[in-house]
Formats: structure tokens, sequence, C-alpha cells
């Protein structure tokens, strides 16, 4: 029997506070409640995570989540555990005892959600157990990452479909805010969905965020406009393609009086966490990220996202951009585009495809790196900076940054971001025995009162947070000593210990092959670069426009027949142009008289008419390039066709 409306309705009210369940949410969930298979696809901000953690809820029993970013994972569990639910997650770097003592909970404890890495699922430890626990549903977060065709692929989630044959009564619901027809197939069959199996799919319009690409010689000063454009007081997110350019672009900003902050991986974990509180409780109003900032954050109140350079494909940059106005009032996402833009995302496309043989030199220096034999080190994560493993073995760094992700989409090798992991510890004995050491040990006698003091009783069933420092300073001694004593306790026996830990990692995710018979896939990997090479045409067809940006998405994504947005830049500028009168003759005739007479960039030529006719001077400028009449040089001036030759 199916629960009443009122009492998911509760569920909802009382866990996080929601009066009423977003358009197609509550359907969702019925389907999910009903045992059927289900596929949601919801834009980002629509509140996919609802749609499998009050179906959990509203039952007995466990939901098995699966998501590939541990990142993500974290802060949901973090978000459930706030909220009273238990909660737990398995992923890469997590110690032997520490993960054997995670699945324990889940078996014999009250645990409701319990998050996987998908490289994790089919390993003999998680299958010895994952049979014992009462899983009722399996949620498989970002799906799109199962589908070749998906602009994210992670091989392991191709074992999903055995998993399901572990847990056969629990029903599978897929999620993702971004996926083709293509992809959406691909779910279906690659999770085997039984007959009956439900669709829901949400409009991927936005009707309330207005897209624009706007051409710029000068993307800083351009960025800088913008972000003033939008109010002094509103928070914005600026996405660059490398850790420099967010410094750079941060500090820009901070020259001309905006309260901005890099953010990127190579930034400390403290610095990081710092960095984002700050932006969230309005301190900072501008954030100038990589891609890797901003998923499963939620900030419904930012009015700009505005990208220095396009992602490689559209599925990125509509989930970057739809994290402005998820407050549903009107914001903005902008593109800014330079001459040469295409041409360097052309190049980017060619170079993340790289030869074998460099695929394979890489592979057998991070075998050397990570002193890994072969057929070792499988799932075995160890730290890993890309930046110094390429200095060691004199490689390109985009080289090998690019080699790494085709390991990674051929399902050899995984790369994991910087996550900040604070120390914890398990007590595994009873407290009988660990009185007696006590007794027996008076020089750490101390130490262990003030863990029972800080984290109680709980410290016997699993690993719990602990802050050196605060033990430190209790114990007034150096955080240094107090490792070391932990460190002591820890080959003891006495307690199970997991220091902090804040780099990024890497991992093996098959046993380590000898890199000269590594089963690369020829075929694979072209069709790889050619699907790569579509979606870096889809991407310059939407920069290019000619159309209403937010149509040229929603083909994108299947849905054809979509009205006009009326909000982005094509559409304002249409309505615009069938209000204003046409540019006139004398003005085309000295705009191509001073161009005749030498190139100039746009801003040299607009600065030589009055104010007043700047917006259409620029206007009439983009029109005769686009009739041909006018041409960009490489190095970014305008120069009549005629002239040109």
């Amino acid at each position: 029997m199916l629960p009443a409306t009122d009492d998911i309705l509760h569920v909802l009210r009382q866990t996080w506070g929601h009066q009423q369940f977003r358009p197609m949410q509550e359907d969702i969930i019925r389907s999910v409640l009903a045992g059927q298979d289900t596929l949601a696809l919801l834009p980002t901000g629509g509140g996919k995570s609802i749609c499998f953690q009050v179906p959990a809820l509203a039952r007995d029993g466990l939901c098995l989540v699966v998501s590939p970013l541990i990142a993500l994972m974290k802060d949901q569990v973090e978000n459930l555990r706030r909220r009273g639910i238990k909660a737990e997650a398995v992923y890469a770097g997590m110690s032997h005892q520490e993960i054997d003592q995670t699945l324990d909970n889940c078996v014999y404890g009250p645990v409701k959600f319990l998050y996987v890495s998908p490289e994790r699922l089919l390993t003999d430890m998680f299958r010895a157990r994952v049979g014992k626990m009462r899983v009722r549903l399996l949620a498989i977060d970002e799906a799109h990452c199962l589908s070749q065709w998906g602009y994210d692929f992670r091989p392991p989630y191709l074992q999903i479909a055995a998993l399901r044959e572990l847990v056969p009564d629990a029903p599978v619901i897929a999620l993702t805010a971004t996926a083709t027809e293509q992809v959406r197939q691909d779910i279906v069959e690659k999770l085997h969905f039984r007959p009956g199996y439900r669709v829901f799919q949400q409009s991927f319009a936005r009707p309330n965020l207005s897209y624009s690409v706007l051409a710029t010689e000068d993307k800083y000063r351009r960025m800088l406009e913008v972000v003033r454009g939008v109010g002094a007081d509103k928070t914005a997110i600026v996405y660059a393609r490398t850790r420099r350019q967010t410094e750079d672009a941060a500090a820009y900003l901070q020259h001309h009086q905006v309260k901005a902050a890099p953010y990127h991986a190579g930034l400390g974990a403290e610095l990081r966490h710092r960095t984002q509180l700050d932006w969230m409780q309005d301190r900072t109003r501008v954030i100038v990220a990589t891609n890797a900032f901003g998923m499963g954050i939620d900030k419904p109140d930012v009015r700009l996202v505005v990208h220095l350079d396009a992602p490689d494909n559209l599925e990125a940059y509509y989930q970057e951009a739809g994290r402005a106005g998820r407050d549903e009032k009107y914001a903005f996402a902008v593109l800014l585009q330079g001459p040469n833009d295409a041409d360097e995302l052309r190049r980017r496309t060619q170079q993340a495809h790289p030869p074998l043989d460099t695929v394979r030199r890489v592979y057998q220096a991070l075998a050397n790196f990570s002193r890994t034999a072969v057929g070792g080190g499988e799932l075995v994560a160890f730290d890993f900076d890309v930046q110094q493993f390429a200095e060691t073995y004199r490689i390109k760094a985009l080289d090998a940054h690019n080699a790494l992700r085709t390991l990674g989409r051929e399902g050899f090798v995984q790369l994991n971001e910087a996550v900040h992991n604070p120390a914890r510890v398990h007590i595994p004995i009873d407290h009988s025995d660990l009185y007696r050491f006590q007794v027996a040990n008076a020089q750490h006698d101390a130490l262990i009162k003030a863990l029972l003091r800080f984290n109680g009783g709980e410290l016997f069933t699993g690993f719990q947070r602990i802050s050196e420092n605060s033990l430190a300073q209790h114990l007034r001694r150096s955080v240094v000593e107090v490792r070391k004593m932990l460190l002591y306790l820890h080959r003891a026996n006495i307690i199970h210990y997991q220091p902090r830990h804040d780099a990024p990692q890497a991992l093996f995710t098959t046993p380590r092959h000898d890199a000269d018979k590594l089963p690369l896939n020829q075929k694979y990997l072209n069709q790889a670069r050619a699907l790569a090479q579509e979606k870096t045409e889809a991407v310059l067809r939407y920069a290019d426009g000619g159309r209403c940006r937010q149509q040229l998405l929603l083909e994108y994504f299947g849905e054809l027949d979509a009205l006009p947005c009326r909000v982005c830049d094509y559409c304002l500028a249409q309505k615009k142009k069938a209000q204003a009168p046409a540019p006139t003759p004398a003005l085309r005739e000295q705009v191509l008289s001073r161009l005749s007479a030498a190139p100039q960039t746009p801003r040299e030529l607009v600065a030589q008419f009055a104010p007043g006719e700047a917006a259409e001077v620029t206007a009439l400028l983009r029109e005769l390039v686009e009739l041909g009449q006018l041409r960009y040089t490489s190095d970014g001036r305008l120069v009549g066709q005629s002239a040109a030759k």
C-alpha cells in the first residue's frame, strides 16, 4: 500500500521544511514507491535529491545511492546527518577498517542512506555485505555518466546492472540534469529497466534566465562591466578554465573594488572552505572558480554566471549557467567570446585525445609514481598532484592531464578532486580492554580520556571526527605530539586512526597492467574523439547564435518545439531592432571609409564617434561582419574584405 499524499508531504515538511513539492517531484516519488524503475530528468536546481530521499524515508530499509563525486557525496551525507538522518558514504581514500566498519553499520545499524562511488560497487567486500543489507531503493545520481554518449562517461557505472542482481527487489531511480535522447535511451538500456518503467522529463527551459554571448577583445574589462551591470550587491560566479585565470580575474575585480575571491583545487582545504563560506554568506560577492566549483552547492540567489571561455560541451555549459537564478527570479548567464575562441576550442578538443603512445607512457609513469607492481594496486588510492607528476617524469602537464582523462574514460584510472577529510578515530576494543590498557600505559591515559570526553561512546560504534588541534590545546601539547601519540595507539590496535587528509588522489580501477599490453580500445577512442568534436561544434553553433539562445539549448536536448525565450541577447536585439530605425547609409559609409584607411579594433573605431552613437555603431559592425563586408584579422582588428584581398 502506497503512503498517502499527506504522509510524504509530512516527510517533506518535517525533514526539509518545504511546504509543497516542486513540479513533478510528487509524481516521481509515487512512481518509486510503486516499485517502478524511474528515470527523472530535472534541470539544475530542480530538486533531484528530494525525489529519492523522500521515498526512502517514507519506507523501511536502506537507500543505496551511487554518486561519482566524493565532494557531492560528503555534502549530501553531512546535510542528512544535520537533519538527524543516519547516512554513510564509502569512497576512495578510506581505509580498509573504515570501509569495513561503515558497511557493518549498514548491515546491522539504523542507516537510511549509503552513498557509494561506482568503482566500489563490485569489490569483494561490498558484494559480501550488500546482500545482507535491507536495500529498498537504488538511486543513481548523475546517471548520464553511464553513457559513452554522455559528457562525463564513467565506465564503473556500467557495473550497476550487475549490482541489481544482488538487490533484485529494489527499484531503481536514475537522475540527471543533462541528457540528450541518445543518453536517455542508454540509461534505460544499461540499467536494465524493467517493463512498466516511467520517464519523467521536466522542460530544460529556464524562463527566468537570460542567456547572452558577448563578443569582446578584453574579457576582463567586459566581465567587470557585466558584474557591475547586475547591481552592486548581487552574487555572481565567474567560471575560468585554469587556476591561473581564476587568480588573475579575481585580482582584476578586486583592483576595481569588487569583493571577489579565486577558488580552485590548488588552494588549501581550509582556504577553499573559508572562500566558499564567505561567498555563501554574502561576505564575498563574486567567486571566480574552475568548473570544479558549484556541484551540490545550494545558493538560490545567484544573479549572474559568467564564463570567460566556453566549456567543451553544452551539457557542462547548461549545468554551470543553471546555477544562476535557482530562486526563479530574473538572472543572467553570460558567455564571453574572443576573436580566436572558436579556433582555440577546436584545438583544445584535438589535444584532449592524445596518441596511444602518450597514453601508455603516462600509464607507466603513474605506476612508477605510485610504486605499483603489475597485477596490484586495484582501488588503492594515493596522493597525486598532476603538476608534480608531470615535472617528475618530464611530461607536458597538458599531455599528462589529457592522457589521464583518456585512461579514466577507458576505465583504468580515476582521479579524485581534493576533498577535506578531517581526522577520524574508532575504538575497536571493548571498554574493559581499553581500561586495562589505560592502567598499564599511564602516559596515554590523558589522551584516551580526552577522546572519550570529546566524542563519547560513539567511538566504540564507528569512526568519529576528531580535532587534533582541540586535543592538543586540552592536553597542552603540540599538534605534532598528539599525532604521534594517536599513531602509536593505532599501531598498538587500541584505536583505528585516520589522519586528516586534504590532497587530491588517484587510483587504478583495475589491477595494474603492463603498459605495453594495456588493452586500450582504439575503436572506442576514435568514437570518443568524433563525439567530442561534435559537441565542440554544438558549442560553437550556440555561440554563433543567429537564433534564440534558449531554443538552441533546448533543441540540443531534444525539445524541438520551444518558443523564443524573449529574454536572451538575440531575442532582446530582435525586439530592439524592430523598434529602432536602421543605421543611416551615411553612418555605414563613414564606418567602411575609416576601416578602408586602416584596420582598427572595434573599441578604437567606436571611440571616434559621439557617445550617443556607440550602440548604433557597435550594432552596425556586428551586422557588417555577419554580411561578410568586414572581417577580423588575426590580431583582432576589423578590416574591409576588399582591403583584406
